[in-house]
This record gives C-alpha cells, structure tokens and sequence, in this order.
C-alpha cells in the first residue's frame, strides 16, 4: 500500500480523512480483478494531543480524493449536502410527476364514467327501440295473417266452384300470391318472437321417416319440374327413430335448405343425405346435408346469408326472390335445437348446407 509521509499535527482539522490507493495483484490469469484498483480510507479523529482512527475501510474510487490527497471533513460534509440537495431534487421532480400522473387518472376515470353513462343510455335507447320494432312486428304479423286466412279460404272455395278457364287461372295467381304473402308474414313474426327471445320449441313424439318421405317427395317434384336430377342418402336406420322433440319447427328448417337448394339450381343435382349419430342412451345427433350445384356464394358474401333481410348477392334477392329471413330463423332454430347450419361454398361450382340438431330418442321396450 503506497501511503501519504504526512504529519497529522499539522492539521488543525478535529477531524481528517486520508486517502491511499493500493493494487490487487491475483495469482489468476486474465482475471478482472487482477489489475484494479482500491482505495484505502482512513478517517482521524483528535483527542487532545494524539489522533485516533476513527474509521477505515477500503472502498472504489468515485472522485472526491485523488491519489494521495488528504481532506477535511467538511468536504465531505459539503458533498453529502450536494446529494441530499440533488435527491430532494429529484423527489419534487418525482412528486410533480406522480401528480400529473393522477390528474391524468382521474381525468381518464371521469371519462369512462361519462362514457359508459352515455353508453347505458343508448343502450337502453336501443334496447326500447328493439321492443317497440318486436311489438310492432308482432302485432302487425297477427293483424294480418287473419284477413290474409281468409282471403286464402275464400280463394280456394272460390277455385272449387269456378268454370271458366280464365277465372280458374285468376284465382290461382291469387291463391299463389295469397301463400307467398302468408309465408313472409310468418317469418316475420318468426324472427320478431326469435330476437325477443319468446319463441318456444314443442316438446312431442315424432316419426322421423314421416317427416323424411314428405320432403324427398316435395324435392322429387321441384327437381322434376326444373329438370334437375336428385339423389338422397339415407342410413336405413334413419327413418326408423322415433325422437321427441319440435317436428314442425324441424322440418320448417329442412324444408326451408331444399327450397333453397331448388331455387339456386338451374342445371346439374341435388343430393340429400340424412345419418345420425348416437349421443348416449337417450340423445341423439342428427346429420342433413343438402349439396347443390347451383350458383354458388362468394366467400365474403357467407357470413352475411345469417343476418337478417340479407342475402348472399343483393341481386339474388330481385332475381329468385324472398326476404333473406329464412337461413336466420333456420340457423337460430338449429341452435335451440342443440345443433347449427354450416355452409360450404364456392361461386359458380355449388354450395353444402349442413344441418345438426340434438334431440331426444325414444327407445321402445
């Protein structure tokens, strides 16, 4: 240790500090201590006459004392009031920040207040909106269909009694027509009783082979007059369930995808499949699956068949005709049913509707 030959007498400080700096030398090779240094600090203090260490310690240099400088202890104290002024310094300027930072909080918390106040109201703005749209549906709907019954009724004896060629063919237009009229109503009123959630499924036995012959048949008939050729599917075992469940509302969706397969085919087939696969003892998950190669969708245009008054090509709607209500209610039936209606398309080539429903089996003993 290489240190200061200076006589402490000379000092008339009560109180000194010494410094000295001393290598390290390791024994290690390339080691990060081996060429460092350290300082060495001695701290005097006087009694009487002699001094005394006060304190010592080894410590890395940080610039108060060069090699070999011997100061009193007011610098020291001097460059501990320079930290303690630079730290509080930095505390108000830390403080400063912190109140800015919660203004801003608060101002940001009074905002979201704000804003999810206005958004309630709308909400609720909207929510009235959407009940008083469902009654008025609703009521309308029911307004309707009883004089348009009657006008149906009417019809078909008025077409039991008439002769005349010309007339015959006059009130089938309106018998035609009076039909069509009665079917948008009804998916009106479906779908105002679907969005107010107020629409309930029977609970009833059912024969699935029924329902299945009646819309092979009606298929058979449709395909036959546009000169289509069909084809369906169906596991033997299919037309032998006995279930529990909605059967109007089920074959409403069914017959609702053949429609519509019909509808977009000009040319080539149609194939229909019905399977089934069990879902424990006492449920049962049923397949439909209605191929067509008819028009087809663009892919943007798949997910806009679901929302309401909507189809996949604005010009389908002036083309072949109809509300765009029917793929809705059909999908949102499926879904209280337990199951849903995918589609897989391409336009041009064809289209895939795919229906799943969940319903109870009835298993005789």
């Amino acid at each position: 240790i290489e240190m200061l030959d200076i006589s402490l007498q000379d000092l008339s400080d009560e109180v000194v500090a010494v410094t000295a700096f001393f290598h390290i030398h390791l024994p290690i090779p390339e080691s990060v201590l081996a060429h460092e240094s350290a300082r060495l600090v001695l701290i005097f203090r006087r009694e009487g006459d002699d001094w005394m260490i006060a304190h010592s310690g080894i410590s890395i240099p940080f610039g108060i004392a060069g090699h070999g400088e011997v100061y009193p202890m007011n610098r020291l104290e001097e460059r501990n009031r320079e930290l303690e002024a630079l730290v509080e310094e930095r505390t108000c300027a830390l403080k400063v920040a912190n109140d800015a930072l919660d203004a801003h909080r608060g101002q940001l918390e009074a905002e979201v207040l704000q804003r999810t106040a206005a958004l309630s109201i709308a909400k609720e703005a909207a929510e009235a909106a959407n009940r008083a749209k469902t009654i008025f549906l609703t009521t309308v709907s029911h307004e309707l269909r009883t004089p348009m019954n009657a006008i149906m009724g009417m019809t078909s004896i008025a077409k039991m009694h008439a002769t005349d060629p010309s007339l015959i063919n006059r009130l089938g237009v309106i018998d035609k027509s009076s039909h069509h009229l009665l079917a948008v109503i009804n998916d009106i009123l479906d779908i105002s009783n679907l969005e107010s959630e107020r629409l309930t499924l029977d609970n009833t036995e059912f024969k699935l082979g029924a329902m299945l012959d009646n819309l092979t048949g009606m298929l058979q008939r449709k395909t036959v007059g546009k000169g289509l050729h069909l084809v369906c599917e169906e596991m033997p075992e299919v037309k032998d369930l006995s279930l529990q469940g909605d059967p109007s509302r089920l074959e409403q969706i069914l017959l609702n995808l053949a429609d519509n397969a019909v509808k977009f085919t000009e040319q080539g087939s149609i194939f229909f499949r019905a399977r089934f696969a069990e879902c424990g003892q006492s449920r049962i998950q049923l397949f439909f699956e209605f191929q067509d190669t008819g028009i087809g969708i663009a892919k943007n245009d798949l997910m806009r068949l679901f929302y309401p008054f909507e189809q996949g090509d604005g010009s389908s709607t002036r083309k072949y005709g109809g509300t765009g209500l029917g793929l809705v209610i059909s999908r949102r039936l499926a879904q209280l049913m337990g199951g849903n209606i995918q589609v897989i398309s391409e336009l041009g080539v064809g289209s895939t509707f795919t229906l799943t429903v969940r319903l109870n089996r009835i298993v005789s003993n």
